[in-house]
């Protein structure tokens, strides 16, 4: 069974500059809209087939939520769907803001 990893927000960012890995951010639509890693995308049920289907799944794939606990979840679901790299990032999208630039309020 494939699984995923989990990485710092440094980590998880070096990932985006260096190896063009995707961002999904899994919070609601509210948190997102006030706030997110620019060049994240908002990943829920009304889009994840879409996102399957369209996705790079050699690309490595970042999975981000509030505080690192959901996006494990998530990022386990999407190794199981074929991506090659998942990793979930550990403390969210709120240990994000307190280290690295992102975009809103």
């Amino acid at each position: 069974m494939k699984s995923f990893e989990r990485i710092s927000c440094l980590q998880a960012q070096t990932k985006m500059q260096n190896e063009n890995a995707v961002l999904v951010d899994i919070r609601d639509p509210n948190a997102f809209e006030a706030a997110h890693v620019d060049g994240a995308t908002r990943l829920s049920n009304e889009n994840l087939q879409q996102f399957l289907q369209q996705a790079d799944h050699d690309k490595p794939l970042l999975v981000m939520c509030y505080h690192g606990h959901s996006s494990q979840q998530a990022a386990q679901f999407l190794a199981q769907q074929g991506f090659e790299q998942v990793f979930s990032v550990d403390g969210g999208f709120e240990a994000w803001r307190k280290q690295l630039p992102f975009v809103g309020r």
